[in-house]
């Protein structure tokens, strides 16, 4: 008897041991924190492009993990490689263009992945010039990509956003990405830094990438046409049981959180949290779980905030 129960225990602990696992599947988590302590580093199976800075007077012009702190040379002094936790990020600044185009094309790919429904990207991000830079306000961009293999040509990868530095106050924001349309392939996280340098560029830190199943956006684009302002409108059905839908409109690209309470104002579901690219959007929401009553659910960007009420009945 003895025996048994030791048996199930262990059953249950092994149970529970994969089941925790795998909601919490990390495929790749990288903070630059032990990548290689070299001027410009970059994590074991990272790969950038072009190999070397276009500038023969700034051989620094590339993708690179850095100190925080780290100067770069030919650049304002006043600017200098920033992390968003811990001691170093990945870097590059705007002196990464082509001297005689002002073109930057700049790319960087994380080691290979292979994806599974429910995986997301998340990470962090400061580019264009911050708020303790004054008298100043350049622009920069940046693309995020997913490739089928490590090459900068746009064939081979799909864009999943250009990030504009305007749309985040230039502060570290995070992003947040769903990868359920790259599910059962193996594939590399690609950041691009493309632009033209002549009157805008400063740089871009990134830090704390995550790939796996944490978190991810639940949302359905509707079309491809971009709206002239944010919205957010009633629910439908309504009253519903269990199951409605939410549609909601974005202006421009932004983080986009939309949360659902209860009439006590506790948070009962978080429906969608992650940036999106301006557009139609809709999601739904499941109440099985939840008893009949007034509920409220509540859309926020970086611009835009909204309440509606909704009505469950059983």
């Amino acid at each position: 008897m003895k025996k048994l129960l030791l048996f199930l225990s262990l059953v249950i602990v092994l149970t529970l041991s994969v089941k925790d696992s795998y909601s919490q599947r990390i495929l790749l988590s990288e903070g630059f924190e032990t990548s290689g302590m070299n001027a410009d580093s970059l994590p074991t199976n990272w790969l950038k492009f072009p190999d070397v800075g276009p500038n023969p007077s700034y051989p620094q012009g590339v993708w690179a993990a850095r100190d925080s702190g780290a100067f770069f040379p030919g650049v304002n002094g006043i600017i200098h490689s920033r992390a968003h936790t811990g001691h170093r990020g990945m870097t590059i600044a705007w002196r990464a263009a082509d001297p005689l185009t002002d073109v930057a094309n700049q790319w960087v790919f994380t080691d290979s992945v292979r994806v599974q429904a429910g995986d997301s990207l998340i990470f962090w991000m400061l580019l264009g010039t911050p708020e303790d830079l004054p008298l100043t306000n350049y622009i920069d961009t940046m693309q995020v990509r997913v490739g089928i293999i490590q090459a900068p040509e746009e064939s081979f990868s799909t864009k999943l956003a250009t990030i504009r530095s305007l749309d985040s106050n230039n502060n570290w924001t995070q992003y947040k990405f769903s990868l359920n349309q790259f599910a059962g392939q193996l594939v590399y996280i690609a950041f691009r830094y493309y632009m033209n340098t002549a009157v805008d560029g400063l740089w871009c830190n990134i830090d704390d990438i995550f790939v796996g199943n944490r978190s991810f956006t639940s949302v359905n684009p509707i079309g491809s046409n971009v709206p002239d302002r944010f919205a957010l409108n009633q629910n439908y059905p309504n009253p519903f049981n269990p199951k409605t839908t939410i549609k909601f409109d974005l202006a421009k690209a932004s983080n986009t959180v939309i949360t659902v309470f209860d009439a006590s104002g506790k948070q009962v579901a978080e429906l969608v949290n992650g940036f999106l690219k301006a557009g139609y959007y809709e999601t739904s929401f499941d109440a099985t779980s939840l008893p009949s009553g007034t509920y409220f659910y509540k859309l926020q960007t970086n611009d835009f905030v909204s309440t509606k009420k909704m009505i469950l009945v059983k």
